[in-house]
């Protein structure tokens, strides 16, 4: 005989579970509208939270020691697909000044037109405001290790990845299927290549443009061989205009403004493995020039690689990068104006480019250098540069 408490329970048991079905089944019926304003609405977010121990060079042989934690970038991005043709973007970009304190400035804001197919050129798109440029979005998504620092053109001082004006990039012949499992990375997946080409103001996004030249810009990517090696690309990006102000004494041109780079690739979701060659005549500020005002010729190349060690676990990689950039080939102003630059170390991503990156850092310069980026000086003998880092990178 079933005693009244064991009869209570099982009647409210019988209750609980009538109500469950129930409502699971009308659950199907329900429908969940979702405002207007937030239809096609994302909000993403990426920051680099390093800590960093090291050295940095000094004119005479000499150096500077340091040991921080510090928020190397932080980015907050909203996208607005406003009807199957038009949408938007703005990123907001969180850096650190020089004097300490951190600053908010756009990287992106410009309106987002889908012109659809026009025949080869596939998945057209346009960006009109302050866009991508061509090449380091593209590469930035080859090497996925830009929260150790910036890729190797954009770490010489050549150039930065946005700029006011107005582009257009595609697709050739269509999407190569199933990318992400055959190259380990799904963006800029066409079959047989990208394009992207556009026309901007020439400062970057975080420079006034202080001349009328605008200067023209252009990548074009090859996937030769989709179907025996997809991972395979071969790319080449140009820039040709002028420096954004004169700053020799008595020049009264602007100095040139010229970039020929060109990258061998191979992606595979265990690897990837670039090579690349660049030269310019000066960089985006005119800030490179001779006696005369010409604008200096430099030349450099930059390897990369990684591979993910499989037998430990998949999500743990090694790393390494080796630059050399010259910063006056051809003598004009100093006749050992270059460095070499190497990187190695380990990555761990812990969810979906939630990561730890941990890095060694150290770079050998002429005696001639004054830094990357800045106009040699004869004589300058930097001192050593050198680094042990730790950053993580925050996704979602």
């Amino acid at each position: 005989m079933i005693s009244r408490t064991r009869y209570l329970f099982l009647l409210l048991a019988a209750v609980l579970l009538f109500s469950f079905t129930s409502t699971a089944a009308s659950a199907k019926d329900i429908t969940i509208t979702i405002p207007k304003a937030l239809e096609g609405l994302s909000i993403s977010g990426l920051g680099y939270l390093d800590y960093s121990s090291g050295k940095l060079p000094e004119a005479g042989n000499s150096e500077k020691s340091y040991n921080e934690f510090s928020l190397k970038r932080g980015y907050i991005t909203v996208k607005k697909k406003i009807n199957p043709w038009l949408g938007t973007r703005a990123t907001l970009d969180i850096h650190k000044g020089a004097d300490g304190s951190y600053y908010e400035r756009m990287k992106y804001l410009y309106a987002e037109i889908k012109p659809g197919s026009l025949g080869f050129l596939t998945d057209t798109k346009m960006e009109i405001g302050l866009g991508h440029i061509p090449w380091l979005d593209f590469e930035e998504h080859v090497n996925p290790y830009r929260s150790q620092g910036t890729m190797a053109i954009e770490r010489a001082g050549v150039l930065n990845s946005a700029d006011s004006g107005i582009s257009i990039r595609g697709n050739f012949g269509g999407k190569l299927a199933d990318a992400k499992e055959k190259t380990g990375n799904h963006h800029y997946d066409g079959l047989y290549g990208t394009w992207h080409i556009g026309i901007y103001n020439g400062p970057g996004y975080h420079g006034t443009e202080k001349n009328n030249n605008k200067v023209v810009e252009g990548r074009f990517t090859l996937r030769p061989l989709p179907d025996a090696v997809p991972g395979l690309q071969f790319s080449y990006f140009g820039l040709f205009g002028d420096g954004n102000e004169i700053k020799a004494a008595g020049a009264k041109d602007y100095p040139d403004y010229r970039v020929n780079l060109g990258m061998i690739s191979y992606e595979h979701p265990n690897a990837i493995f670039t090579a690349q060659y660049i030269t310019t005549d000066g960089q985006k500020d005119g800030k490179w020039y001779d006696a005369s005002g010409d604008a200096l010729k430099t030349a450099g190349y930059s390897l990369f690689g990684t591979v993910k060690i499989a037998m430990v676990d998949p999500k743990l990689a090694v790393f390494g990068r080796y630059d050399h950039f010259d910063q006056d080939k051809d003598s004009k102003i100093a006749s050992n104006a270059d460095y070499d630059m190497v990187i190695a170390g380990l990555s761990y991503d812990f969810y979906k480019g939630n990561m730890l990156v941990l890095d060694y850092e150290t770079t050998d310069y002429g005696k001639d250098s004054a830094g990357k980026g800045k106009l040699p000086v004869a004589g300058t003998n930097l001192g050593d540069d050198h680094k042990f880092q730790a950053v993580w990178q925050v996704k979602f």
